[in-house]
């Protein structure tokens, strides 16, 4: 039994949290590398690097027609400045199977994922 369950903690700790695991007012560290295209500073990328700690400030459930989200905020700490924002990108989680795609953008120094509903149990962009 005692080996059953190291195989799993450690299986679960190598393939990453869950999007349902993730909980508010905890910080998380990113398992991929992604870049957003700036609005302004003639549309430079910011880089979130793998490894990065992230505070998730809270999760939204939206409802729009024809699609049931859920929505991610995270604290940006490296944050330059409040003017900062990107237009929405989408982001493929890499190793998720079936391909599970989340939608990323920057405002007012926090980072916004959506998510569709039926993908919340599926492997996030976090560890």
């Amino acid at each position: 039994m005692r080996l059953f369950l190291a195989i799993f903690f450690l299986t679960s700790s190598v393939l990453g949290a869950t999007w349902s695991d993730l909980e508010a007012g905890k910080s998380y560290r990113l398992a991929q590398s992604f870049q957003l295209p700036q609005n302004e500073r003639s549309r430079s990328l910011l880089d979130f690097s793998k490894g990065q700690v992230l505070p998730l400030r809270e999760v939204i459930p939206l409802s729009i027609p024809g699609a049931l989200l859920l929505l991610y905020i995270f604290d940006y700490p490296s944050c330059p400045g409040p003017e900062l924002s990107t237009d929405m990108e989408i982001i493929p989680v890499s190793g998720s199977n079936p391909l599970v795609e989340v939608g990323a953008q920057v405002e007012e120094c926090a980072l916004s994922m959506y998510i569709e509903m039926k993908d919340q149990r599926s492997k996030s962009l976090f560890e």
